[in-house]
């Protein structure tokens, strides 16, 4: 009998799984040795040709000689969107990657910290998986309209570095027709400084009866994406900017409910689930050729 050839040559371990309401790989590099480039990460974040993934983490260790030098914690994360480029920091992506460590017996329950290129990052992991990021503070820009499913909408621009137009509105979300790309009103967008325009993800929300949000999301030129930390954030923010006071506001997710907390005098805490749904070995003739 023929010996087994293996259909793979092992190359970089990764974890693929959830947090926040996104979907992310996690790269495990604790040598600070792998390298990609955006193709590579374009690759791997692919749906359908790749392994799938809202964004792409990097985890190596911290401390001299072993990656990038900071001044807490033993761990630090390269964050790379779907698209290939580099991201300063995720709240979420950070939070699995503190999931993971916990998992893995790297870190036990509790608060610990993640660095990323904006700095240290605090994550909080609790005993049931569930973990509580740092996301950027919204900020309320102004009104702009959309017109979607052949109607038009009122919105609210909420900056969270990226900007989002939030239509809060009574029309089920679930009812309303993608097929035709919803058209944003750009010329009420602010031109201010840092705010990408008129790169904007439209993001419709239901309020329920019990104040808790139900939110569908889409990105121009992508389609309709499922909502994740930030969309959830925008919603939080237009709804409690309405309503004129700062409270805790939940938000439906596949994955799980996300609580977004928002204080003026305090950073935007997320918080929601996190899982793990594989665990496996990247075939580095293939990680190669990208």
């Amino acid at each position: 009998m023929a010996a087994h050839r293996p259909a793979v040559e092992p190359g970089p371990r990764y974890v693929k799984g959830h947090c926040g309401g996104d979907g992310f790989l996690l790269l495990l590099d604790p040598g600070n040795e792998v390298a990609l480039s955006e193709g590579a990460v374009r690759g791997l974040c692919h749906p359908r040709t790749g392994l799938g993934g809202d964004g792409l983490l990097r985890l190596s260790a911290a401390g001299p000689g072993k990656g990038p030098a900071r001044t807490r914690g033993e761990w630090y994360v390269d964050c790379r969107d779907a698209d290939g480029s580099h991201s300063l920091a995720c709240g979420p992506g950070a939070g699995f990657a503190a999931r993971w460590l916990t998992v893995a017996g790297l870190a036990g329950p509790g608060a610990l910290w993640i660095g990323t290129r904006l700095g240290d990052q605090r994550v909080t992991v609790d005993a049931k998986g569930r973990t509580t990021v740092e996301m950027p503070t919204p900020r309320v820009l102004g009104t702009a309209g959309v017109t979607a499913d052949g109607e038009s909408f009122p919105g609210t621009l909420v900056s969270l570095g990226a900007l989002h137009l939030v239509c809060v509105i009574d029309t089920p979300v679930s009812y309303l027709d993608f097929t035709k790309e919803p058209q944003p009103d750009t010329a009420a967008f602010p031109k201010a400084v840092g705010v990408l325009v008129p790169a904007a993800d439209m993001v419709f929300v239901n309020v329920l009866p019990r104040g808790s949000l139900r939110v569908r999301a889409y990105r121009p030129g992508a389609g309709e994406t499922r909502p994740g930390g930030a969309a959830a954030c925008a919603a939080a923010a237009a709804v409690q900017h309405a309503a004129g006071r700062r409270e805790t506001t939940v938000v439906e997710n596949v994955m799980g409910p996300l609580t977004v907390a928002l204080d003026a005098s305090a950073a935007t805490l997320l918080t929601g689930p996190a899982g793990i749904a594989a665990e496996g070995v990247l075939d580095a003739r293939w990680l190669a050729a990208l």
